[in-house]
């Protein structure tokens, strides 16, 4: 592979600027050694203890999380690396780098990973911790496989290293993947692309309505971590609550609490805001819209469908939700596309939900998780297992 370092147009971060693409066997000791020690120092680290992403990282590359996801592939037997990875990470999401790092050394490839261009504090802490422990001579070795780096937007460069590489994992979004579907790669070349997608919640009102205060506190806490956390950016942070059931009261006991933790916690800068109320605009402006907005608080909107038709549930942020009420499971079938990617739940369960996609042959929905998980990564990720196929097998 030709050395990154002559390029002065791309940045090294951390790692090894004269990569190969040399395959190794996945779930490799070394590497899981390495991963460990990465969860140790963010969770000893004061500067990563203020940023939850960063922390729930630090818990998921554990060893022993790792080894409950090996236990997954126990049946792939013969399985190595296909070769070196192109990482191309969304500039929204400060820690998707870190996972699609580790899914490409699990899976027994050599990794470049474009970094986010944003500025993200998240981002500098953790390349800082992974610096200084590429200066130890015990992962000297697994920082071989590796090589963090930024370069400005440039189809050139990019056309580049699509040259050179046997797969290439694009979390961009449709744009980004159209792009680089123009540019050549090697025949054998596998690309994983993700997809413009959005999510959503289902909740049943009438559960709702028998929790506790101090349950419907804690309900409420998992839905803010799921959405407010990112500003709801990740594809997999609910833009709409469904709600099951006629428990109107429960319905707004949920929201008050809801917003009881906005007001406390989240900060809603100026541009944020701007970009707030075009998209408010958009969705309730003109004799075509077919939403409401219930404003009472700024940082906590809802949009409410006041023709009973079908609307464009996909693009909101900044504490906006689609509010729709559904007679049962069923009817959700209308708003869903292929592009729905995950289903959060409350007060129903994972068998009807799933029952449902199989009965109307749905197209959308590769996840179905409790309110709560919205953020937990998955190898199998919008329907796609990772790592098998970043791995090839060795036919005896």
């Amino acid at each position: 592979m030709t050395s990154l370092k002559n390029n002065k147009k791309i940045k090294i971060i951390v790692g090894n600027h004269n990569l190969k693409d040399s395959p190794y066997d996945i779930f490799n000791k070394n590497i899981i050694l390495l991963l460990n020690e990465i969860s140790k120092k963010i969770l000893k680290s004061n500067k990563c203890k203020q940023f939850p992403d960063l922390i729930a990282f630090g818990f998921w590359c554990r060893a022993s999380n790792i080894k409950t996801i090996f236990n997954n592939y126990s049946f792939l037997k013969n399985r190595m690396g296909r070769g070196s990875v192109l990482h191309i990470t969304p500039s929204n999401v400060p820690t998707n780098f870190a996972y699609s790092m580790v899914f490409g050394l699990l899976s027994g490839n050599n990794n470049i990973i474009r970094l986010p261009s944003k500025n993200f504090h998240q981002v500098k802490i953790l390349c800082a911790i992974l610096k200084n422990l590429a200066k130890k001579k015990i992962y000297k070795e697994s920082f071989k496989k590796l090589v963090l780096i930024k370069y400005e937007n440039s189809d050139m460069i990019s056309s580049e290293l699509s040259k050179s590489v046997d797969a290439r994992i694009i979390w961009g979004g449709d744009n980004t993947i159209n792009k680089f579907k123009r540019f050549v790669t090697k025949p054998r070349c596998i690309d994983l692309a993700f997809a413009d997608r959005f999510s959503i919640s289902v909740i049943d009102s009438n559960k709702v309505g028998k929790l506790s205060s101090r349950d419907l506190a804690i309900l409420t806490r998992k839905f803010y971590n799921d959405t407010y956390t990112m500003d709801q950016f990740g594809c997999s942070s609910p833009n709409s609550i469904f709600w099951l059931g006629k428990n109107n009261i429960a319905k707004k006991k949920f929201w008050f609490e809801l917003s009881k933790i906005v007001n406390n916690e989240y900060n809603l800068d100026l541009s944020a805001a701007n970009k707030k109320i075009s998209s408010l605009m958009n969705y309730t402006l003109g004799k075509n819209r077919i939403f409401k907005a219930d404003i009472k608080d700024f940082k906590l909107i809802k949009l409410k469908n006041k023709k009973k038709k079908f609307g464009n549930f996909e693009n909101v942020n900044f504490g906006t939700f689609f509010e729709i009420d559904l007679p049962n499971i069923n009817y959700l079938q209308k708003y869903i596309s292929e592009k729905l990617q995950t289903v959060t739940y409350y007060g129903t369960d994972f068998d009807k939900i799933k029952k449902f996609i199989i009965k109307n042959q749905i197209k959308g929905i590769d996840r179905i998780v409790p309110i709560g998980r919205a953020f937990d990564i998955t190898p199998e990720w919008d329907g796609v297992d990772i790592i098998s196929t970043l791995s090839r097998t060795i036919g005896i």
